[in-house]
């Protein structure tokens, strides 16, 4: 039986290979796709015991599993190995015969499957198909004849089954059994028939039919049902040769697998694609090649050539670029204009620009409107078209004053108290305005409740950095208002307000070290510190947030300030848990963490594409850096220590060419001057 198996495993390997090769043969549009699939499914046996399945259910089946290893021959035909293993069976009862039998069966072989391609769409998600094969089947026949302790099964015509023989002369003692359904006893062991040691085994033709459902990534589902036409009758132990009620009809034992399966093909097509595709020289030739080819035919060879795509006909130098007799940047066999005098400007065909195409072309450029242009002369000018500008948005707020030289630590305490109060920075001096509003209204109503409090201050326009009087405005606004004022600040009375300093600085810091701080308060005191508050919270969680947040820009010695009524007081009194004694007098300090500041050199800022000549000097000098804004790309060189060093690699980038190169500072990814940089690392 073995010996079976192992040729038929043999002959389905031979058969795969040569499937594979014929594969292989065939046209470029379809490849080798090797595909591999397991399912599972059902065994129903159609032989002599249960009268080849008349009058059973098809439900009424036993557990069978299937492996597959199929390849697409053409795209109609699949060829491939199959195997499958499971448990056929069937249970007979009746009058005059009593038979049942379990076995257990494995099958092996290869088949051919057609899939109807040439009537179908070709962008088809499921296809038909019919297959056949051949096939080796192995069978282990057992019945259940005795119950577990061994008593043999009589079958009495009431339908009982006993332990005794109902023709029996103490049939009378008999007792009722029921079976266990164990099939302990080997059919071809027990020898009812005669038949002696028969091989358990036999060939077999598989027909199948069934679906193929395409799911995509090399993945499909199979439907289908395979029906083996074996060529032996012994798989339930009965043939028309057994004896008495045994006796069956000269038919071949037959059993069908119906069942779905899950396919992966594996694409090998990229692979063949890829040899297919490939170099097929020799090292040597590929070298000979590489040497002496000439792409353009200019008698340059291609690895000497730094033009390789020179124009038919050109005259080229010895480095294969075309000749420039004239050297106005425009080879002569394109050039319209051969002698150009040194140094004039060429338009794209070597011609040159006089004064006149260059004032029109700039003209035409800038968009300048009515504009009459006479050779020789402009004659007129009718009215400039004036550039676009985009217009602050007008605000308006409450201005309670002002500094240059600085103020008092009370007079800081009172603004920081007040919870919108703002910091506009002109120049050197700082402008104090309380609140943001869009309708003049608005301000009018915050400046009397400031007013209320003991606070003076006047309602200004603010448009970005600049205040605008508009007193004329409120003067007629306030004609028309009620004098029912609601003011804010009234009820924030006795309330404590929170805020973050990130530090008190010998030397005033420069804003863009405060980039992407929105709400930045900057007091000047006259002490001679200048201070650096963000944010206003009434709760405590939230201000140790915003201090955490402060810390992760760099700003190291960021820390809560509370006030109230005015004053200055301490986290304790705020309700904060405070370990330790705190101080509410402030002293230098440098808020940003030093380690985080460091020099680059700017090399150049570039709308588009850096040019070639400017990328090649890029990649010379190495280590560049790019940084993408909403105008340009800025690009950097280096990250530094000290300003020393950034000043010896500036004079190295200046060398290779790029000598408008500058150094800025860095702070944590934040581009702000050197000079800024300097003051950070300066302070104490």
């Amino acid at each position: 039986m073995h010996d079976t198996v192992r040729t038929s495993v043999l002959c389905g390997l031979l058969s795969f290979a040569a499937l594979q090769a014929s594969a292989q043969s065939d046209s470029v549009v379809h490849l080798l796709r090797p595909t591999f699939a397991l399912g599972s499914g059902a065994f129903a046996f159609y032989g002599d015991i249960g009268a080849h399945h008349k009058g059973y259910s098809p439900l009424v089946t036993r557990l069978g599993f299937e492996l597959r290893a199929s390849t697409a021959i053409t795209p109609w035909l699949e060829g491939g190995l199959f195997a499958q293993h499971g448990q056929l069976g069937a249970n007979e009862r009746g009058t005059e015969r009593n038979l049942n039998f379990k076995s257990r069966v494995t099958t092996g072989g290869l088949y051919f499957a057609y899939n109807f391609d040439q009537l179908l769409k070709k962008d088809r998600v499921v296809e038909p198909y019919v297959s056949i094969g051949f096939e080796s089947v192995e069978f282990l026949s057992k019945t259940d004849l005795q119950d577990a302790q061994g008593r043999a099964y009589h079958y009495w015509s009431d339908g009982t089954i006993r332990d005794i023989a109902e023709s029996a002369a103490n049939a009378a003692d008999a007792v009722q059994l029921d079976r266990d359904y164990s099939y302990e006893s080997d059919v071809r062991e027990l020898d009812l028939d005669g038949f002696g040691k028969y091989a358990e085994r036999s060939w077999a033709v598989p027909i199948g039919v069934g679906a193929k459902w395409r799911l995509g990534g090399g993945f499909d589902l199979r439907f289908g049902a395979t029906f083996h036409r074996t060529f032996t009758d012994l798989i339930d132990g009965v043939t028309d040769k057994s004896v008495n009620e045994r006796a069956g009809d000269r038919k071949k034992d037959h059993f069908m697998y119906a069942g779905v399966s899950l396919a992966y093909a594996i694409d090998l097509d990229r692979k063949k694609r890829q040899l297919e595709e490939g170099p097929q020289l020799t090292p040597e030739q590929m070298d000979i090649l590489v040497l002496h080819d000439d792409e353009d035919g200019d008698g340059v060879s291609d690895f000497n050539d730094q033009c390789p795509h020179t124009p038919a006909g050109a005259k080229v130098s010895t480095t294969g670029c075309p000749m420039d007799s004239d050297g106005d940047g425009v080879a002569d066999v394109e050039d319209d204009e051969p002698a150009t005098p040194p140094g004039a400007p060429v338009n794209s065909r070597g011609v040159s620009i006089t004064d006149e195409q260059f004032l029109k072309s700039w003209l035409a450029y800038a968009d300048s409107g009515n504009v009459n242009i006479v050779h020789s002369s402009a004659e007129s000018f009718g009215p400039r078209k004036q550039p676009a500008e985009t217009k602050p948005k007008r605000i308006y707020t409450v201005q309670v004053g002002s500094s240059q030289e600085g103020i008092t630590e009370a007079e800081m305490q009172q603004l920081l108290s007040i919870p919108d109060i703002r910091t506009v920075e002109r120049g050197d001096t700082i402008e104090f305005v309380v609140g943001a509003y869009d309708q003049l209204p608005g301000a009018i109503q915050r400046q009397i409740g400031l007013r209320k409090e003991g606070m003076n201050g006047r309602v200004v326009a603010q448009e970005g950095e600049h205040l605008l009087d508009v007193s004329d405005e409120v003067v007629r606004v306030k004609a028309g208002m009620t004098d029912t004022i609601a003011s804010n600040t009234m009820a924030d009375k006795g309330k404590t307000l929170l805020r973050v300093q990130l530090g008190a600085f010998r030397k005033k810091l420069s804003r863009n070290i405060f980039g992407g701080i929105g709400d930045l308060v900057t007091l000047q005191g006259d002490d001679g510190l200048t201070r650096y508050y963000t944010g206003t919270f009434t709760d405590m969680n939230k201000a140790a947030g915003h201090k955490v947040d402060m810390l992760g820009k760099g700003f190291k010695g960021a820390f809560i300030v509370a006030f109230r009524n005015g004053k200055r007081i301490s986290l304790k009194q705020a309700g904060a848990r405070i370990t330790g004694p705190e101080s509410l007098k402030d002293v230098a300090v440098n808020g940003v963490d030093k380690t985080l500041v460091r020099y680059k050199v700017q090399l150049g800022a570039f709308v588009g594409n850096v040019p070639a000549d400017m990328m090649d000097r890029f990649i010379q000098i190495g280590n560049v850096t790019n940084v993408t804004g909403a105008e340009d790309t800025r690009y950097y060189h280096g990250n530094f220590a000290t300003r020393e060093e950034a000043n010896t690699a500036l004079k190295a980038v200046q060398a290779k060419g790029i000598t408008d190169a500058f150094v800025v500072g860095d702070l944590k990814g934040r581009i702000i001057s050197a000079d800024d940089a300097d003051i950070l690392l300066s302070q104490p």
